[in-house]
């Protein structure tokens, strides 16, 4: 013979079972899958673009500006000066090819 009482299945309070029926009967109105509604991922990325765009044009910018200073200080060579140089260059890669090559 069985001992015990049998069991026996809690019912859910009022409350609960109310917002339960609520769910299955549905939302007022039904959502379309295709909506053209955007989401909030597109402004986002806007943001960023504009962000990115504004910061490269600054870094440009003061990239140029750290160039012209550097740059400022320097002479240009005319081209004559810049023949002797290379000639300078060249006699002294001969020497060290000519002489290791001994």
């Amino acid at each position: 013979m069985a001992q015990g009482k049998l069991k026996v299945k809690s019912k859910l309070p009022a409350k609960a079972q109310a917002k339960k029926n609520q769910k299955l009967k549905g939302t007022a109105f039904n959502k379309r899958k295709n909506a053209p509604i955007q989401s909030k991922k597109h402004k986002f990325q806007e943001a960023h673009k504009l962000k990115e765009m504004v910061s490269k044009a600054l870094n440009k910018k003061n990239e140029d500006d750290i160039r012209k200073v550097v740059y400022e200080g320097q002479t240009n060579l005319s081209k004559a000066q810049e023949a002797v140089v290379k000639h300078h260059q060249k006699v002294s890669s001969s020497d060290g090819a000519s002489t290791s090559g001994c």
